[in-house]
This record gives C-alpha cells, sequence and structure tokens, in this order.
C-alpha cells in the first residue's frame, strides 16, 4: 500500500515537471478556453483508442488551446522494434526521447549469473507495443539523422512506460530530469535491470564492462 503511494506521488509530480517543460508560452484562459477544454476532455475519454486519428487530431487542438503552442511534428505508420529505446516507422528511424536502454548485446548479472538485458528490454518494447497503433511526436533531429520523439502506443506514453518498467534509465544528458520519478519507481520496485547489476548503456557503448 505504502510502495502504491509513493509509485501514484512519484507520477503524479513528473506529469507535472512533463507539462511544464512542454509549455513555452502562457496563453490567456478565459471562459471560453476552460469550456472548449472541458469540451474537448470529455469527446477523448468517450473515444479512447477506438479511433486513432480523431484523437490525435482533438489533442493537437487541445494542446494549442492550453498551452498557445503549435503542434509538434508527428510520425505513424508500420512500427518495427529495433532495440529498447528505438523504433522504425515505415521506414523513419525513432530515437525514444530522454530515455536510454541497454543495447541489444548488453548482458548484466543477477547474483553469479549473466542475462540478456538488451534482448529483454527490446522483447518488452515489442510486447507492450503489440499490435496497436504507434504515434511519436518528434522532438529533435540527433547526429545521426534520427527523429527523437515521445511515442504512444495507443495512449500509453512508451518513453515513460519503458523507465517505469526498469528497462530504460533515464537519459539526463539529453531529457533532463524528464523521468526522474519513474526511474526511482523502478529503482524503489527492483525492476528490470533494477534488479540487478549492469552498466548504464552509454557506458556500455564507451567499451565499459
Amino acid at each position: 500500500m505504502v510502495f502504491c503511494l509513493v509509485e501514484a506521488f512519484c507520477l503524479l509530480q513528473s506529469n507535472i515537471m512533463k507539462q511544464k517543460q512542454r509549455r513555452r508560452t502562457k496563453r490567456p484562459t478565459g471562459p471560453k478556453v476552460w469550456i472548449a477544454t472541458i469540451v474537448l476532455v470529455g469527446v477523448l475519454f468517450v473515444i479512447g483508442d477506438r479511433n486513432p486519428q480523431l484523437r490525435q487530431a482533438l489533442e493537437e487542438v487541445l494542446q494549442e488551446l492550453l498551452t498557445g503552442e503549435p503542434p509538434r511534428a508527428r510520425h505513424a505508420g508500420a512500427v518495427r522494434v529495433v532495440d529498447g529505446d528505438t523504433l522504425d516507422l515505415s521506414g523513419t528511424r525513432v530515437r525514444l526521447y530522454g530515455i536510454d536502454a541497454p543495447e541489444g548485446g548488453q548482458t548484466c548479472r543477477r547474483g553469479r549469473q549473466d542475462w540478456a538485458c538488451g534482448a529483454e528490454a527490446t522483447h518488452a518494447l515489442k510486447a507492450e507495443i503489440g499490435s496497436r497503433d504507434v504515434t511519436c511526436e518528434e522532438q529533435d533531429i540527433d547526429r545521426y539523422g534520427r527523429v527523437v520523439g515521445i511515442c504512444h502506443a495507443g495512449s500509453r506514453d512508451l518513453n515513460a512506460w519503458m523507465v517505469r518498467s526498469g528497462w530504460a534509465v533515464a537519459y539526463r544528458q539529453y531529457g533532463g530530469d524528464l523521468y526522474d520519478a519513474e526511474e526511482r519507481v523502478a529503482r524503489l520496485a527492483q525492476r528490470g535491470l533494477w534488479s540487478s547489476d549492469f552498466v548504464m548503456p552509454w557506458d556500455w557503448r564507451r567499451g565499459q564492462r
């Protein structure tokens, strides 16, 4: 029970921080804006994930209403999981923003036994996506020409889910403290990577074993 309360608090704090980070301009919130916002939220609740295209359009309108910020570029299409933090959307390579998952060939150590944590992280992401449609909101383009984005399978934030489930860590060099709360939850619960000894993915890529 106590852990559930801690997890709920961490995730609430995380959602507040995400909203603050994404808000660039302050828009006056008069009665008409609030009425339109309430109506849009109600419609989003009713349609759920049944009509992804309509949901996306309404979310973009809602974003502009609340922040005054035009919607970012979105990418969607047939999805293929490359590894625990990279997707291919109909030929567009998308790196999940603000997180770092173990490399495909990376191993971790639990007790005296090595296990394929990189392969497990990739499998976990595939299983979580399942047959759902994936959309990614572009945040940046990295030095390799990949889109860097926040991706959703249905309404599930995949970036946050990977960190909260312990299959990736917060990549503070690029995402700041965006996923700090999710990482704290995973560490407390000893989920995924946190159930073992492991080398941070960025150190693994530099040759640290």
